[in-house]
């Protein structure tokens, strides 16, 4: 197995743990934590009651961002399309890379990032176990980073790193 298809799994399986098993961020609502799990908890309700934030920006905006946000929760999964395809690892990379990012660098500063953490806030399926957070540092916010949002951004990284190397061609 070359390089580039190693690195297509261990970015897929990176931003799988990172978006499912890992919390990405702590909420400031009790018990609640910010991860992949939420985004799909009560998606009906999301698209439902996206005119009541409309201080945050237009209703089309917050629609394509939550587009946006379920591409991110797949993207895990279809990374392992990169064993194959290096542009399938390429754009399914960016979406991890991109929310780790402004969950680091903005935080809950910009109304349409602080709208998109609300869209990823829920209370833990299972309290204090799963997705499980683990605490790296606090936003001025007060927002805790947690381990997934590591995890999701080193996938996104290993995945397009995975896209720029070449893919063996396999006899099957």
């Amino acid at each position: 197995m070359g390089a580039g298809k190693a690195l297509a799994i261990i970015a897929a399986l990176l931003t799988i743990l990172g978006t499912f098993v890992f919390a990405m961020f702590e909420a400031l609502a009790p018990d609640s934590v910010g991860s992949g799990i939420a985004i799909f908890q009560d998606l009906n309700g999301t698209f439902e009651n996206v005119e009541n934030y409309d201080t945050v920006g237009p209703a089309w905006l917050l629609y394509i961002l939550i587009i946006v946000l379920i591409i991110f929760a797949i993207s895990g999964f279809v990374q392992f399309i990169g064993i194959k395809s290096r542009a399938g690892i390429f754009i399914f990379s960016l979406f991890p890379l991109t929310i780790a990012i402004l969950i680091l660098i903005i935080g809950a500063e910009n109304s349409q990032v602080n709208y998109m953490m609300l869209v990823m806030s829920d209370e833990q399926v299972i309290i204090d176990v799963y997705p499980y957070l683990i605490p790296i540092y606090e936003l001025d916010t007060g927002y805790n980073i947690g381990l997934g949002t590591y995890l999701v951004l080193s996938g996104g990284i290993i995945g397009i790193i995975s896209a720029l190397l070449p893919r063996e061609n396999s006899k099957y």
